[in-house]
């Protein structure tokens, strides 16, 4: 019988097993193609158990090995170039699944349209995955990205996170990532106004559940390598770029002395888990717009 959907899974060190068994337990799990994108994660112990957890898929499953770190972009095209079924479900390896009809709702949806589209089912953060070492990056997601439907269809190509997404063939077949995203982020938001051009993007209220929420100096650390990659958007998609708020900040900071310095006083204003949450919230906003600055000062 032929795959109904295609499940496709970039990682890189994440751990994707509790994702696969979610997976199977889903409503006509054997209709579903599972494939993985091992983005040069070197870990045999972790491969062994990917292996296990795939061959105990009731459907096809492929794993695909990559010898070094090429990028979410890159990796997510490995799978996008070998689809066999009508719709491509695109997940994080961190994801969870809360329900055995996860994929029926977005396959349901699917079928309302009746036409070539991307669905969006969101995704939103539980309590239970909170740690304090992470309790900022829960806030931070909760604030910018855990939004309802009706909140991400106001901007559909702004809200694509391709954590969760739903999108048929037709869409990826003339749009596959920019591999030019090699550092962290940025990549869907880039897809997401591309594909909108063509397609429609609809959102509905589907959501995966966040696990692999970041301790704070893994999430900062990772604000500061995706200078690189707002820096590429930003040269696509200059109007686009410049309504939003973290470019808006951005732009302003840029005309400040010190930026390095001023990143540095917000960094450390981020790190300290005894001022509240919300003061947190805007030093890591600051901290990561004095970073995107530089990217203000490429004035050819």
């Amino acid at each position: 019988m032929p795959a109904s959907v295609d499940i496709c899974i970039p990682f890189f060190k994440d751990d994707p097993v509790p994702l696969i068994t979610e997976l199977a337990q889903q409503a006509d799990a054997q209709s579903f193609r599972v494939q993985l994108c091992d983005d040069g994660t070197q870990v045999p112990d972790l491969t062994a158990r990917v292996c296990q957890a795939l061959d105990s898929f009731p459907g096809p499953a492929v794993l695909h090995t990559l010898s070094r770190n090429t990028g979410r972009a890159n990796a997510r095209n490995v799978m996008l170039r070998n689809l066999h079924a009508p719709w491509v479900l695109m997940l994080d390896a961190d994801m969870g699944l809360d329900r055995t009809d996860f994929v029926a709702i977005y396959q349901d949806a699917a079928d309302r349209y009746a036409q070539p589209c991307c669905i969006v089912g969101g995704f939103r953060v539980d309590k239970s995955d909170i740690r304090p070492e992470t309790r900022l990056h829960a806030a931070q997601s909760m604030k910018s990205e855990c939004k309802p439907a009706s909140e991400r269809a106001r901007d559909p190509g702004r809200h694509v996170y391709s954590s969760s997404i739903f999108v048929h063939r037709d869409v990826v077949a003339q749009n596959l990532f920019d591999p030019q995203f090699q550092a962290w982020g940025w990549e869907d938001v880039e897809w997401g106004w591309r594909i909108s051009r063509d397609f429609p993007v609809l959102h509905i209220d589907n959501q995966a559940r966040h696990r692999g929420l970041e301790p704070d100096l893994v999430l900062i650390a990772k604000y500061q390598d995706s200078v690189a990659s707002f820096r590429h958007i930003k040269g696509l998609y200059p109007r686009d770029v410049a309504r939003m708020p973290i470019a808006r900040v951005a732009r302003a900071v840029s005309f400040l002395p010190f930026t390095d310095r001023l990143a540095s006083l917000f960094r450390s204003l981020a790190l300290v888990p005894a001022l509240p949450v919300k003061l947190r919230l805007y030093a890591l906003k600051l901290y990561r717009a004095s970073h995107y600055a530089v990217a203000y000062h490429d004035r050819g």
